[in-house]
């Protein structure tokens, strides 16, 4: 049935599609917004507006997919922009935006001290609306907001971003809009860290990654390249491991990254554009309690900002100008729908 059709059977649309706004009370969350959403699919995610409009949890029928690190939801109030500070209020969950001017390891550069993976997923967003608009046979929810990474005497940029999730699809899709409102010319980063955790990821679990050449970030990851494929069982004493993919697009330099678990016969599904979005990172963790796949989208290399220079794949925005980036995350019910996504590429 259609939309107009179900509501037939319904007293409020809310019973086919909700968003709430919701605020936390307890602990280190006290205070923060969210946006909790929920659809006729069975899908459920929240979409944190106190930091970055973020999406710390999403989970379908039931099931957990993202990872949630020990520091659970931390509001920005906490948060240690130095060296690896990041790493004490990092949540994870599934989606946690890095950057908009640096992405990565810390670093200095041109006399400047840079923290762990940016600020901007620490940031209130700033003109919020979330709305269900109802189009004919269809509605869906759009959240909308701004983030802003701007300093005096320095770059000012803003993140403008918007999220649309149909009534009844197994879908969340992400239109990021970076724009520099300064007056020179600004350095951007960004890397979209999406953590798929337990009970999606296990030892049984596929990891779909159509990769045409893998570079090993260190040493130790490189000892780990046959098999990087492959998740484990959680080890105490487990070193991460990440590495650099270049991945198979089709005609429209599109691509696609995956995890599947047979046993529940779901999993997720990570739909980008490679004209901006044009290195990924794959993070293998496979940690007691700290067990998570990360497949990172993202602009540039990782380990710096000189690094990022020298190799040419730093990206700058001129003044008044803007870039743009979207993601498609699929919500998969089927290895069926797991092989059309490897056919594709």
């Amino acid at each position: 049935m259609t939309y107009k059709e179900e509501k037939k059977y319904v007293g409020h649309r809310d019973q086919l599609l909700r968003a709430k706004r919701i605020k936390m009370q307890d602990g280190k969350a006290a205070g923060m917004t969210m946006i909790d959403v929920q659809n006729h699919s069975g899908m459920h995610f929240d979409v944190n507006v106190s930091r970055g409009l973020d999406i710390p949890y999403l989970d379908f029928l039931g099931e957990n997919f993202g990872y949630i690190s020990p520091c659970g939801i931390v509001a920005p109030e906490y948060f240690d922009d130095k060296g690896l500070g990041f790493l004490k209020s990092f949540t994870a969950g599934f989606m946690t935006t890095c950057g908009i001017k640096i992405a990565g390891a810390p670093c200095e550069y041109e006399g400047n001290t840079y923290g762990l993976h940016g600020n901007i997923s620490n940031t209130p967003a700033e003109e919020v609306t979330c709305v269900i608009e109802e189009e004919g046979e269809n509605a869906y929810v759009k959240i909308t907001g701004k983030i802003r990474d701007a300093i005096i005497f320095g770059d000012k940029l803003v993140l403008q971003r918007e999220i649309q999730c149909d009534y009844k699809e197994r879908k969340i899709a992400i239109r990021d809009k970076v724009i520099n409102e300064g007056y020179t010319k600004a350095r951007h980063m960004i890397l979209y860290h999406c953590n798929i955790g337990y009970p999606i990821l296990t030892p049984d679990s596929e990891i779909f990654i159509p990769s045409k050449d893998i570079k090993a970030r260190t040493a130790h990851a490189e000892k780990g390249s046959n098999e990087w494929m492959k998740s484990q069982v959680p080890d105490p004493y487990y070193e991460e491991m990440c590495y650099y993919h270049t991945l198979k697009t089709d005609a429209q330099n599109m691509t696609a990254v995956a995890v599947f678990n047979k046993e529940l016969n779901m999993g997720v599904s990570i739909e980008f554009n490679t004209d901006s979005l044009d290195h990924f990172m794959q993070w293998k963790m496979m940690g007691a309690g700290d067990y998570v796949v990360g497949l990172e989208p993202c602009n540039t290399t990782i380990d710096g900002i000189a690094d990022a220079v020298e190799n040419g794949s730093i990206k700058y925005i001129e003044p008044g100008e803007y870039v743009e980036h979207s993601l498609i995350l699929h919500v998969l019910s089927s290895y069926e729908e797991l092989e059309a996504t490897k056919r594709r590429f």
